[in-house]
């Protein structure tokens, strides 16, 4: 666990390990959600340009399989024992 402090513009340097591992570089956009009144995440949000190339022809393919097998998938029948 990484330590940091706030100061006083309420900003906060992420330390270098976390950087490394989670490959966060300069003008890198963050998502800041609170969690509760104690925890706060901090998510790197990945550009869409970024992304462009990530879906090809065989992710083409192993979804039309997926949807095959999505087809067979039966739901199990409602009666007075099935609680939902």
């Amino acid at each position: 666990m990484a330590k940091v402090k706030v100061t006083r513009n309420y900003q906060v340097t992420i330390p270098n390990e976390v950087r490394r591992t989670f490959k966060i570089k300069e003008g890198d956009i963050m998502d800041v959600q609170a969690l509760d009144s104690d925890r706060v995440v901090l998510r790197k949000i990945i550009p869409e340009e970024e992304l462009a190339g990530a879906w090809d022809e065989e992710m083409d393919v192993v979804m039309k399989e997926v949807g095959k097998i999505w087809k067979t998938w039966k739901l199990p029948k409602k009666n007075s024992k099935t609680f939902s």
